[in-house]
């Protein structure tokens, strides 16, 4: 497959790609043309076409795959095509495993290690709460599969899980250098802080919000699957249930980020920061991986950072050997198993 991450300048594009955004447009001369946003697993790309625009553009929707023949063409920095013909293709004749990214790290791996973090907390309440989680179906059949965010960072089946496990990891470094830190607490935080991406966002052809996902946001869902799990466990301590809910409140760190609190408890604080450090981390190797230009010294402009991003060489070094974050299976290639979502390399729709 002639994957988008891979075009170059002048390169002859004959392939079938994801519909994320269409649009017919007026170019300065008055003429129409058409414009979309294609995508595959490996980044999106712009692609143009100015014949026919209007009649083309009725053969297809937002979300359709369509197969295109087109020239790739580098314009103002960024990789586009120049479409010569499109046409619609069907669901059933395309494999999902080219347009929906998998964590590189094993599924079932990551949960048993997250199973058995769970048994090593001391706190009873705490791994009653952790495992009362682990235990639900529905809610883990979501877990496995939900990612971290839309676009930002762990953005692809597994994503949310392997952020999960990533955090605790880092959480549990963190913590051990200062006094008087609740390791309990700050591994129960960490394990539950994005739980409400599992209603926030879902997977089909593509990573979309959900309604009560764009109406409530992760914060306020994963606030409310917390209490309910809470009130299940009969005597769990009034204030351990409140630093939980801060935990969860707070760790967006600040209001201008979407946090209704900032975190008022160093586990709190902890959890913030690493957070924002994972997420930061995965958009940086995401970006020099799937950027649809030429390799340079340096990265387009990065939204998320605010910055141009340097490209060293051994960043690429790391990648070829496999590199996956903290955590047991760290400098392992991750292995696909029966259990595992896209184990067959099929996802279904």
């Amino acid at each position: 497959m002639q994957t988008i991450s891979s075009f170059k300048e002048g390169d002859w594009i004959d392939e079938t790609y994801l519909v994320v955004n269409k649009q017919i447009s007026v170019s300065k001369t008055g003429g129409t043309y058409l414009s979309v946003k294609l995508a595959d697993k490996t980044g999106e790309v712009d692609g143009k076409m100015w014949d026919n625009a209007e009649e083309v553009a009725g053969r297809f929707e937002k979300e359709d795959f369509v197969r295109i023949k087109g020239v790739a063409a580098n314009y103002q920095g960024m990789m586009q095509v120049k479409m010569k013909a499109l046409e619609k293709v069907d669901d059933a004749k395309v494999d999902l495993a080219n347009f929906l990214e998998t964590t590189p790290r094993n599924i079932d791996e990551m949960v048993r290690d997250l199973s058995a973090t769970a048994a090593g907390i001391g706190n009873t309440h705490l791994r009653q709460l952790m495992n009362a989680f682990l235990a639900d179906r529905v809610f883990m059949d979501s877990f496995r599969r939900a990612p971290a965010a839309k676009a930002l960072h762990h953005n692809y089946i597994g994503g949310l899980l392997e952020h999960v496990v990533e955090l605790i990891a880092l959480s549990r470094d963190v913590a051990k250098h200062f006094p008087g830190i609740d390791m309990d607490l700050v591994i129960v935080g960490a394990f539950l802080h994005d739980i409400g991406k599992v209603r926030e966002l879902s997977v089909r052809k593509t990573i979309e919000y959900t309604t009560e996902g764009r109406l409530l946001g992760h914060i306020s869902l994963g606030y409310e699957m917390l209490a309910d799990k809470i009130k299940a466990i009969p005597g769990f301590p009034a204030e351990l249930t409140m630093l939980l809910k801060h935990i969860m409140l707070s760790h967006h760190g600040e209001y201008e980020f979407g946090s209704p609190k900032r975190p008022k408890i160093q586990e709190a604080i902890i959890i913030n920061y690493l957070d924002d450090l994972a997420a930061k981390i995965s958009n940086f190797r995401s970006t020099l991986k799937k950027e649809n230009v030429e390799a340079g010294d340096w990265t387009n402009y990065s939204k998320m950072h605010d910055r141009y991003l340097y490209r060293q060489a051994s960043y690429a070094a790391a990648e070829e050997a496999g590199f996956s974050g903290p955590g047991p299976e760290s400098g392992k290639k991750g292995k696909k198993t029966a259990a595992d979502p896209d184990a067959t390399g099929k996802l279904p729709l």
